[in-house]
């Protein structure tokens, strides 16, 4: 499959699982924190059941790429992204709250791949940025209170 087929699947994933959250904190009255260990503890379990047969990966591999993805999954999109979505989605309509998150994502996600990974962004590629970006001030902006 290709690999955006494999980020289309992402994308339903998340929204529809975020709209789940949102209901669920709600209903709950979770704190964001809460919720997101909820989820956290979930997913853990969930990831430890698919990842069996390649747990050899984290002893061959050595420090700096447990490092890397500890900081970057573990810490900023697992742990404080998902408690700032959690924040968001308990005071904020979903709409708005996705939108700005998973619209400015992939932006920002390009401009530190052009800066710190060498990545090239093609003119195709940054009008789809300005488009983006247009589109989800317009989501925001335009929104019925």
């Amino acid at each position: 499959m290709r690999a955006e087929m494999w980020a289309l699947l992402a994308a339903l994933c998340w929204a529809g699982g975020s709209m789940l959250e949102k209901r669920g904190v709600g209903l709950g009255g979770f704190s964001p924190v809460m919720g997101a260990a909820i989820r956290t503890l979930v997913s853990l379990a969930l990831l430890l059941a698919v990842s069996h047969p390649f747990w050899g990966q984290v002893r061959d591999s050595g420090p700096k790429p447990i490092l890397l993805v500890a900081l970057g999954g573990g810490i900023l999109s697992g742990g404080l992204g998902i408690i700032f979505l959690y924040t968001g989605l308990k005071s904020g309509n979903i709409s708005t709250v996705m939108t700005i998150a998973f619209c400015f994502a992939p932006v920002i996600g390009t401009v530190l791949g052009y800066f710190f990974l060498k990545e090239r962004i093609s003119p195709v590629q940054l009008a789809g940025i300005v488009l983006c970006v247009a589109g989800a001030v317009m989501t925001v902006y335009f929104r019925k209170p």
